[in-house]
């Protein structure tokens, strides 16, 4: 029997693409929250085309809910930004978590969230990057939170009405950085009003991906890493007025951090190379690390190690992608 959509505090939409072996673990974990009652929760699980069995376990978890709190949607395979997308059309909680298949939440995960959750409040975000006692607005988040690695959308409640009102949606297409961009746009539309909250909280279980690029063939998916700082610099720009010089230096590193990690995935590939995407690469990092630089404070900012491989790079892309490579191999 579905449950009363009007006693829902919490949307979980689960992504899931080829998670058949972690997408029990999940949603388990999901559905056994403590101090939250059993109707309150809901679990949209977008199977974004799969050709394992994760569609049909996703199916298997509905009609084994006796609450009745899972919805599948079945969807082809779009990316996931077009199934975070879908979830939240379909949504009808007052606030959306989202949880990646491959993830899971401790038993407490929600009740930690809910309880900063006031009447006032439109993102509750569990970050180590950093925590406030009291309510932030958008501009001290992208600032504060956000510019310092704070990129994530899970360990998140986002406020709904929030999303929708702003139509705010993840950018498809992008394969990485999409999470960046999504909150970005929240922040922005929340502006100066202070609906943030930031605690010290450790319960959302992230599990690293073990499928390294090494030793792989450079995907053009892997230059997204430079669209989406691009894209978030031109978003800062927008709401120049409201933030600090700093926080263009912060856009500045990152930029610099990512080309440098997309150079280093051409470096450490094996022997099937596409040399016109590897120079197409080359020269788009090149130009990225040139545009940070012209920001002022950012090579300072910088940590030595990380100077050092500017300075080689830009003297020498190709004695860089050697010394890189060689260093990795060893």
């Amino acid at each position: 029997m579905p449950i009363d959509s009007s006693k829902i505090s919490v949307s979980i939409i689960i992504p899931v693409y080829q998670g058949k072996d972690t997408l029990e673990r999940c949603v388990c974990s999901c559905l056994s929250q403590k101090n939250i009652a059993a109707e309150e929760i809901e679990l949209i699980i977008v199977d974004d085309g799969s050709t394992d069995e994760s569609g049909s376990i996703a199916d298997k978890l509905a009609l084994e809910d006796e609450g009745g709190r899972i919805k599948v949607i079945h969807t082809d395979n779009h990316g996931v930004s077009h199934a975070r997308n879908t979830g939240i059309e379909s949504a009808t909680g007052r606030f959306v978590a989202f949880v990646d298949s491959d993830d899971y939440l401790t038993e407490d995960h929600l009740s930690k969230l809910i309880k900063y959750a006031d009447e006032e409040t439109l993102i509750v975000d569990e970050t180590d990057s950093y925590a406030a006692a009291m309510k932030i607005n958008g501009f001290n988040y992208i600032e504060n939170a956000i510019l310092n690695q704070d990129t994530h959308v899970w360990g998140k409640l986002f406020d709904r009405k929030l999303i929708v009102d702003g139509n705010i949606r993840f950018e498809e297409g992008l394969t990485i950085g999409e999470d960046l961009l999504f909150l970005m746009d929240v922040a922005t539309f929340i502006g100066k009003k202070r609906v943030i909250r930031c605690i010290a909280e450790s319960s959302y279980v992230y599990t690293e991906n073990e499928n390294s690029a090494m030793n792989r063939a450079f995907k053009p998916s892997y230059l997204d890493q430079l669209i989406c700082w691009k894209k978030a610099e031109e978003k800062l720009f927008s709401i120049r007025e409201y933030v600090s010089p700093y926080a263009f230096v912060s856009v500045g590193v990152s930029q610099i951090l990512t080309a440098l990690l997309v150079v280093g995935k051409v470096a450490v590939q094996g022997d099937d190379r596409d040399k016109k995407l590897d120079e197409t690469a080359i020269s788009k990092v090149k130009e990225q690390i040139d545009h940070a630089l012209k920001t002022r404070g950012v090579f300072a900012a910088l940590s030595f190690g990380h100077k050092l491989k500017v300075i080689v790079f830009r003297c020498n892309p190709d004695w860089y992608l050697r010394l890189y490579s060689r260093h990795k191999s060893a």
